[in-house]
């Protein structure tokens, strides 16, 4: 791999150890753990809770390490106006807004091939939306990246893990087809192969099937995606995060990690 690739994932290993651990971190799991009642040791809670902590930080970093890979590629180029912006401002259209919501409304009361036969024609409309009866938001954006070579724009949202609950994964699809309508009318798009919505999952576990969005089009899942559109092998990443779990410092870290908490409680 790309020497800024394996350098990006050990300083964020490290980062996230660093902050996890912090005497001021422990200090308030330890206060906080003292007032509940429960069977499990109070010191394998707190490193419980820490560990989770670095579970969703680490979820969050796959975007950075996703827009680094892609940039490293060559063929791409990362719209940095927009990607890992959690602020961008954007226009909605209300028919778009409520064409969207009753997309998803549909979804949930339809037959089960509803989306593959209807989320075309869903993105076509909005499109091709002309209300300018237009609300303003502040959107984050994951990743959007332009191919060289033909000009289609792709629109990455990035999740680590298809495991979402129920009533978080509707939302997901929602924001996901929302920020798709966003993307069309401030980058100008006229026709739908001009942009493709990705929603990308880093693992390649597949919960569920996803009744919102066609899993052939829009859905990519590890490999499938790294296989499709770069030529940095899925494999070698996989390869080098259970190389780097196993190392003798790393797991000197999280020793250490725990003694600290020991020292602590």
């Amino acid at each position: 791999m790309h020497e800024s690739v394996t350098s990006l994932i050990d300083e964020a290993v490290k980062l996230m150890l660093d902050n996890s651990g912090s005497i001021t971190r422990i200090a308030k799991l330890n206060d906080k753990h003292d007032n509940k009642i429960h069977f499990i040791p109070k010191r394998y809670r707190i490193f419980s809770g820490l560990l989770q902590s670095m579970n969703i930080q680490f979820g969050n970093f796959i975007e950075k390490l996703m827009t680094l890979i892609v940039e490293n590629d060559g063929r791409y180029e990362v719209i940095d106006k927009y990607s890992g912006k959690k602020s961008n401002s954007f226009k909605l259209s209300a028919t778009n807004d409520n064409r969207i919501d009753a997309y998803i409304s549909q979804c949930q009361i339809g037959y089960a091939d509803y989306c593959n036969q209807e989320f075309r024609q869903l993105l076509e409309s909005i499109i091709g939306d002309t209300d300018e009866n237009l609300h303003n938001l502040k959107h984050d954006i994951d990743l959007l990246f332009r191919d060289k070579q033909s000009g289609v724009y792709y629109y990455l949202e990035v999740k680590y893990n298809d495991d979402h609950d129920t009533g978080k994964f509707v939302d997901i699809n929602r924001k996901f087809i929302k920020t798709y309508a966003y993307l069309t009318r401030e980058l100008g798009i006229e026709t739908v192969d001009s942009l493709v919505p990705i929603l990308f999952f880093f693992n390649n576990k597949k919960m569920k099937g996803n009744i919102y969005l066609p899993e052939a089009t829009n859905i990519r899942r590890g490999k499938a995606f790294f296989d499709e559109f770069l030529s940095l092998r899925y494999e070698d990443v996989d390869a080098y995060m259970k190389e780097l779990s196993e190392r003798p410092e790393n797991i000197k870290m999280f020793d250490e990690l725990y003694q600290k908490i020991v020292a602590t409680t």
